[in-house]
């Protein structure tokens, strides 16, 4: 541990507390407790601290003061846990409430941190659909103020698009809009953000953004300025760009995660993020191929050539970098695992250091202090 620990950085690990059953699933010698907590040495690995028990905190929210979390828990009955965190970097839980579904896999704050928006995504059909949930000025979360459920799925993918599967929730970068992506329905559902009210989201369908049958949009991010948007493909295992005019999206190309393989089991796209500096897109491709993509955005917004990394694991599921920017952590689900990679914003290029903490099913990571 390093010294003047109250200015060390905190890593929380989100995990599933269940044991996935898939064949490429390497059984952990003991199933996840709960939300991990690790200290962040200056080199960049991770010492385990503790443990804070709760059922599958798979995504954390992190508020803009750094000073509150919000993780779902994916369960069947799904609930999200408001924490604090204090300068020293302990936890402390808040208080939890229903997310009004089944399986919350994501959530985003509002800009203003009013509200916490929660993607339910739901295996059965009829538990998908996005929450509203207030925030106090304590962090503490309130009941929901809205819910859009999200029933109709596209079809196109036997065994996915029966239903809906609300996957990720995305604001613009001016905050007017939030989107959030309807993997079984193949589409960006868009909403006008109304901070001054109790309900905040008005449905746009104007706005809406349709995919090809099957593609299973997952995940999107924009670019810095907010004029282009990039969305990660499940199934179809692309990032598609898009510009962004007046809250439209337009469809300006797709790039292919898997090298060119074509089989469903080389399609699996998983997280997109920017690196810090913006100029890049960071993303997963799962399945049989587990690597991380890099890939430098052109003046035109396009990605240019892609260069793949090894994950270092299997199902790379979240991406995260440290307050440095230098270090870029991956969450490889089935492997137990959370590997490390040294990044340099200047060419792009990854370094892989290996293993940076063992813990079973970690899902996700995020940085705080």
């Amino acid at each position: 541990m390093a010294n003047n620990r109250e200015h060390q950085q905190i890593a929380l690990v989100g995990t599933w507390t269940h044991i996935p059953n898939a064949p490429a699933v390497q059984k952990p010698a003991r199933p996840s407790e709960g939300l991990y907590r690790l200290a962040v040495n200056g080199d960049g690995t991770l010492t385990l601290l503790d443990v804070v028990k709760m059922n599958s905190p798979s995504w954390i929210v992190k508020s803009r003061d750094g000073r509150f979390a919000y993780a779902t828990n994916e369960e069947n009955a799904g609930t999200v846990t408001a924490l604090a965190i204090d300068e020293a970097g302990s936890v402390r839980v808040l208080n939890t409430v229903s997310s009004a579904g089944q399986q919350p896999t994501h959530a985003t704050l509002s800009p203003d941190g009013k509200f916490l928006f929660v993607a339910n995504y739901s295996v059965a059909k009829g538990g998908a659909g996005m929450t509203v949930l207030p925030i106090g000025s304590d962090g503490k979360l309130g009941e929901r103020v809205q819910h859009y459920p999200f029933i109709s799925g596209s079809g196109a993918v036997q065994g996915r698009q029966e239903g809906g599967h609300a996957h990720s929730t995305t604001f613009s970068r001016d905050g007017k809009y939030l989107y959030a992506a309807d993997l079984g329905g193949d589409k960006l559902h868009a909403y006008r953000y109304r901070s001054d009210s109790a309900q905040p989201l008005q449905a746009d369908a104007s706005r809406d953004v349709s995919f090809a049958p099957g593609a299973g949009p997952r995940h999107m991010v924009f670019s810095p300025k907010g004029e282009y948007a990039y969305v990660i493909t499940e199934m179809a295992g692309e990032i598609e760009v898009f510009t962004v005019s007046d809250h439209r999206l337009t469809q300006q190309g797709k790039v292919k995660l898997n090298g060119g393989q074509d089989s469903a089991e080389a399609k699996s796209g998983g997280a997109i993020i920017l690196s810090p500096s913006g100029r890049y897109l960071i993303a997963t491709n799962r399945g049989a191929d587990n690597h991380l993509l890099v890939l430098k955005i052109g003046g035109d917004g396009l990605p240019g050539e892609t260069t793949r990394y090894e994950a270092g694991g299997i199902e790379p599921r979240a991406l995260a970098f440290d307050a440095t920017g230098n270090h870029l952590y991956v969450t490889n689900v089935f492997t137990n695992t959370v590997t490390l990679f040294d990044f340099d914003d200047e060419t792009g290029e990854l370094k892989a250091r290996g293993e940076a903490a063992t813990i079973a099913t970690p899902t996700d990571i995020k940085f705080f202090n």
